[in-house]
C-alpha cells in the first residue's frame, strides 16, 4: 500500500515525526481514497471540524469530508492521481479559511497532499488590494469631479462610483436647504416609489442622514438588528427595501454641514476604519464639489448680469455720444460759420471767442469719444483689421499730427526710425491712435524746454516702438495705475488739459487686441518711456 515515509523501522519514524513537526497539513490516501496517514497537523484540524482523525483512518475521503467534492482541491488531487502529475491549488473555504495545497502521486496509484494555510497572506493581500482599489476609485473619481459644474453631476459621480468601491446596495446624496429642510438630490438602488415618499424632510427627523447632519460625524450601523434597535420606528419602512449595515457621512464644507451621503449594504458588514475613511472622504470630495459647483453657478450668474451690465452701458454710451456729437458737431458748424463772416462781420474779440469755442468743442468731443472707445473695448465690439504695414512709415507720419503742441510747449521732437524695414502685422490705424496717445501724454507731462522721442527697435519676432520723455516721471507705487481706467496722476501739472484717464487704458487693450503689449518704465524727475511691442513679419 502506502509509500516510504510512514513505514516501520527507523527511518520511517524519523519521517513521521519531521511531518509531524510541520505546521502544514500532510495527508495521504491511497488509490481507492482511503485516509492511510495524517500528520499532526491534519489530525488537528479534523478535530477543530468536529471529526474524528482515528475514525477517518481506512475510510474514503468523500465519506469523511463530503463537502470537499466538486472544490479546487478535490479537482487538483484527482488529476495529480489520475494523472501521476504535481498540481497545486489555492482556495478559500467558509468562514474565512484560506489554503494553498499540492498533491503528488504516490508509487502505490495513490497520492499525498499538503495543504498551508495562507488566510493571513490573503487577507493581507486583500486588504492590499482592497485599499489599491479604492485609491484608483478616489482617483477616477477626482478626475470625474474636476469636470462636474453642477451639483446634480456631482452627485451622480458620487454615486456611481462610490456605490462599487464601497460594494453598496444603494445610496443618497441629501442637501439641506436654506429653509432647514433636508432634500434628496440624487440616488441609486433605492425603489423611485419608496424615495418619492421621502423626498424632502426636516433636519430634525429621526433618521440616520439628520443626525449625520446634526452632528457633523458618521452614523454607522453594521446590521439590521443594530437598525431597528436604534430606529425602532423604521423598522417596518426598512422591511420593504431590506438591506443590512448602513452608514450615514455628512458633507462638511469649512466646518458647515452641506448634507449628507448615506450608503446601505445588502447584508450586515461590520464597516471598519478603512471603509469609514474611503467614504468619509468620498462625502468630502462631494462638498468640495458641491461649494465649487455652487461658486461657479454664483460666478456664472455674475459674469451673466455683468455682461448683461455692460451691454446696457455699451448701449447708453453709444447712444448719449451720438446724442451729445450732435450739437457739438452744431456748435463746432456754427462756430465755423460765424467765423467766416456768413451772419456778418465779426470783430477781433469775437473771432478769439469763437476759436475758444471751438478748442473747448474739440475737447469736450475728444472726452466723449475717449469714453465710447474705451465701452466698446471693454464690450469686445472693437473691429480689428491687421494685415501687414511698415511700422516706420506709420511712426514717422505722426510727427505732423503733434507738431502744433510741440510748439506750444517749447519743446524738441526727435524721431529715429528702424535701421532695417520693420513689417509688423496689425491694424495701422489702431497703431497710430495709440502712438498718438503716448506722444499726447508725453508733451503733457514735460515741461517747457524737454524733450520728446520716439525711437524703433526691432529683432526676430517682434518691433518696439519707444516714446520718451524728460517729463516729471512716474513713482515705482502708481507705474501700473497709469494704465488703468479713469486715473490720472500729476493732476496739478495738467489742470488745463484735462481729460477722461482713459488714453493708456486704450492704448494697452488696443495693443493687446492685436497680441501685442504696452509697458512703461520711468524714474521720478527723470522722465518716462512707454514701450508698444508688436509682432513682427521677417523681411
Amino acid at each position: 500500500m502506502s509509500i516510504s515515509p510512514v513505514e516501520e523501522g527507523e527511518v520511517g519514524l524519523a519521517l513521521q515525526q519531521a511531518l509531524d513537526a510541520m505546521s502544514d497539513v500532510y495527508v495521504v490516501y491511497d488509490s481507492s481514497w482511503r485516509f492511510v496517514f495524517q500528520n499532526r497537523a491534519q489530525r488537528e484540524a479534523m478535530k477543530r471540524a468536529g471529526l474524528d482523525p482515528d475514525w477517518a483512518m481506512g475510510k474514503v475521503l468523500w465519506e469523511v469530508m463530503p463537502f470537499l467534492a466538486g472544490t479546487a482541491g478535490e479537482a487538483g488531487t484527482r488529476k495529480a492521481m489520475a494523472e501521476r502529475v504535481v498540481t497545486e491549488w489555492e482556495e478559500s473555504y467558509p468562514p474565512d479559511l484560506r489554503l494553498h495545497g499540492r498533491a503528488f502521486p504516490t508509487p502505490d496509484g495513490g497520492v499525498a497532499v499538503v495543504a498551508r494555510d495562507v488566510s493571513e497572506q490573503w487577507k493581507a493581500e486583500m486588504l492590499h488590494r482592497a485599499a489599491e482599489e479604492r485609491t484608483f476609485a478616489l482617483q477616477k473619481t477626482t478626475a470625474a469631479l474636476a469636470s462636474a459644474m453642477t451639483v446634480d453631476r456631482l452627485a451622480e459621480v458620487i454615486l456611481s462610483q462610490g456605490i462599487p468601491a464601497i460594494g453598496a446596495q444603494a445610496a443618497s446624496v441629501v442637501l439641506v436647504k436654506e429653509d432647514g429642510e433636508m432634500h434628496i438630490i440624487a440616488y441609486a438602488g433605492y425603489d423611485p416609489a419608496f424615495m418619492a415618499e421621502f423626498e424632502h424632510f426636516s433636519i430634525d427627523s429621526d433618521y440616520a442622514i439628520c443626525h449625520a447632519a446634526r452632528s457633523g460625524k458618521p452614523v454607522i450601523m453594521n446590521s439590521v438588528e443594530e437598525r431597528d434597535a436604534r430606529y425602532p420606528h423604521l423598522a417596518e419602512t426598512r422591511k420593504l427595501f431590506g438591506g443590512g449595515a448602513v452608514a450615514a457621512i455628512p458633507l462638511l464644507a469649512d466646518d458647515r454641514v452641506l448634507g449628507g451621503l448615506g450608503f446601505t449594504f445588502p447584508e450586515g458588514r461590520v464597516l471598519d476604519s478603512d471603509d469609514v475613511d474611503f467614504m468619509t472622504t468620498l462625502a468630502q470630495q462631494c462638498a468640495q464639489g458641491i461649494e465649487r459647483a455652487r461658486l461657479y453657478e454664483a460666478e456664472k450668474d455674475a459674469r451673466a448680469r455683468a455682461e448683461e451690465a455692460n451691454k446696457a452701458k455699451t448701449d447708453f454710451l453709444t447712444m448719449m455720444s451720438h446724442e451729445l456729437r450732435t450739437p457739438l458737431n452744431a456748435i463746432g458748424g456754427y462756430a465755423d460759420l460765424m467765423q467766416a463772416g456768413i451772419r456778418g462781420p465779426v470783430t477781433e474779440d469775437q473771432i478769439l471767442d469763437l476759436q475758444r469755442i471751438k478748442r473747448n468743442q474739440h475737447h469736450l468731443l475728444s472726452l466723449i469719444n475717449d469714453v465710447l472707445n474705451f465701452a466698446k473695448l471693454q464690450a469686445g465690439i472693437v473691429n480689428v483689421i491687421e494685415r501687414e504695414f511698415d511700422l516706420d512709415d506709420v511712426a514717422s507720419g505722426i510727427e505732423a499730427l503733434v507738431t502744433p503742441q510741440i510748439i506750444a510747449k517749447d519743446l524738441s521732437y526727435r524721431f529715429i526710425g528702424a535701421t532695417e524695414r520693420c513689417v509688423c502685422c496689425g491694424d495701422p490705424e489702431k497703431v497710430e491712435q495709440i502712438l498718438l496717445n503716448l506722444l499726447s501724454n508725453a508733451i503733457k507731462f514735460t515741461e517747457s524746454g524737454g524733450v520728446v522721442t520716439m525711437s524703433i527697435e526691432s529683432s526676430d519676432g517682434f518691433a518696439e516702438v519707444r516714446v520718451s520723455d524728460t517729463g516729471v516721471g512716474i513713482s515705482p507705487d502708481k507705474l501700473q495705475m497709469v494704465f488703468e481706467p479713469f486715473v490720472q496722476l500729476n493732476r496739478s501739472r495738467t489742470s488745463i488739459n484735462e481729460g477722461t484717464g482713459l488714453g493708456l487704458a486704450i492704448s494697452r487693450d488696443l495693443a493687446r487686441a492685436m497680441n501685442g503689449e504696452l509697458s512703461v518704465e520711468s524714474n521720478v524727475g527723470s522722465g518716462s518711456t512707454f514701450k508698444l511691442r508688436l509682432a513682427r513679419i521677417n523681411p
